[in-house]
């Protein structure tokens, strides 16, 4: 019994030690790994810029597209059922982009769109402003860092959900 107590005993505060050593060298080498990995030219400025044009354009879609989910529900009361639970969506998504909800879509934009006096062509139309936004969503994957490209997406293929939900998908 004594050898078996000794022998585990002694194994017990090696392995212990190995670990600890291993994880203060892992602490102390991962600020060095992370200053090594550091960008210093700038570029990281011009990335944040980049994707806070990304952002702001996305942002500037949703709100166009709430707008349009507005108008069209203004026009069509009788697809406001159908309607609210997308213009609810699409206003969250603008939220995440950083646009307020409420938001016109741009300073310029004085007259809300126009929507067909047919219901099947107004929801044909909406779809098409859904896709729209979706191919720019996707488009803008290629040059967004990561946590932005997860978001844009997301809203993306919520996008391609309300092109088929609106009747528009093949």
């Amino acid at each position: 019994m004594a050898l078996t107590t000794t022998t585990r005993g002694a194994a017990g505060p090696r392995r212990r030690g190995v670990l600890a050593g291993g994880a203060a060298l892992l602490t102390g080498g991962a600020s060095t790994l992370l200053t090594g990995c550091s960008d210093t030219t700038g570029g990281s400025d011009e990335r944040t810029s980049a994707a806070n044009r990304l952002r702001a354009a996305a942002g500037r879609d949703s709100a166009e597209l709430l707008a349009r989910y507005d108008a069209t529900i203004g026009a069509h009361e009788a697809l406001a059922p159908r309607l609210l639970p997308l213009r609810a969506e699409v206003a969250r998504h603008a939220e995440a982009f950083g646009t307020s909800a409420s938001a016109s879509p741009s300073p310029s934009a004085s007259a809300p769109p126009e929507v067909p006096g047919d219901e099947k062509e107004a929801l044909a139309d909406l779809a098409e402003a859904e896709r729209r936004a979706l191919d720019a969503r996707t488009a803008a994957l290629v040059g967004a860092p990561p946590a932005l490209a997860r978001l844009l997406a997301s809203v993306a293929a919520a996008g391609a959900g309300h092109v088929f939900l609106l009747g528009g998908g093949s």
